[in-house]
């Protein structure tokens, strides 16, 4: 089965996939994900903020609660092939564990010296967490919905409200596609920018 394409920026409507449920279209899918990620959102905001680190293990226990019902082959384990999204080529499938450890160790030495008081000093933060999460690609499909999970749980830890990170309207999604091709450059700037704004509506 190929991944998914919501990571691509596309649609894959015309597709169908073999799930435990057997063949479900790309939009039966995506309904079943989104009843899937509102419980596990609404239960994120019952834990006690201080509870919730982001660990190689925590993102694959979302992982697995997110799609294990569908595909419990290999949700819930990083990816074991080499992909391709869009334009991106995402590291080598063997990287992905080293990788997500050390981004797991990044994320909470860079949290701990972000300035809460300070819009761009998050907003720089959160555009890194964005931005490196998806470029490692760890899973097979739904990195896109695990990146906001992740993303949701640390504006809850820094006390902020919910922010959009999935924009739906294709203009949001260009942009927002632009900027994480421009992560890939060395370039964080475009992002840093989509998340101030992001920040500033939200607050």
């Amino acid at each position: 089965m190929r991944p998914m394409s919501e990571d691509a920026g596309q649609s894959g409507s015309t597709r169908s996939f073999e799930t435990t449920e057997g063949e479900l279209t790309y939009p039966e899918v995506s309904e079943k994900l989104a009843v899937s990620l509102a419980r596990m959102l609404a239960q994120l905001l019952q834990t006690p903020p201080g509870e919730i680190i982001i660990t190689p293990e925590w993102l694959c226990q979302r992982h697995r609660e997110l799609a294990g019902h569908l595909f419990p082959e290999w949700a819930g384990r990083f990816r074991t092939t080499d992909v391709r999204v869009g334009t991106l080529e995402p590291p080598a499938y063997y990287k992905a564990p080293l990788l997500v450890q050390s981004f797991c160790d990044d994320l909470d030495e860079r949290l701990r010296h972000v300035d809460v008081d300070n819009l761009s000093d998050i907003a720089e933060f959160l555009a890194w967490v964005d931005w490196r999460f998806q470029w490692i690609h760890p899973f097979k499909d739904f990195n896109g919905r695990i990146g906001r999970l992740a993303l949701a749980a640390l504006l809850y830890k820094l006390a902020l409200p919910p922010v959009e990170t999935a924009p739906t309207d294709p203009d949001g999604r260009r942009e927002y596609l632009e900027a994480l091709r421009a992560g890939d450059a060395g370039n964080l700037e475009p992002l840093q920018k989509l998340w101030i704004r992001r920040l500033g509506e939200a607050i």
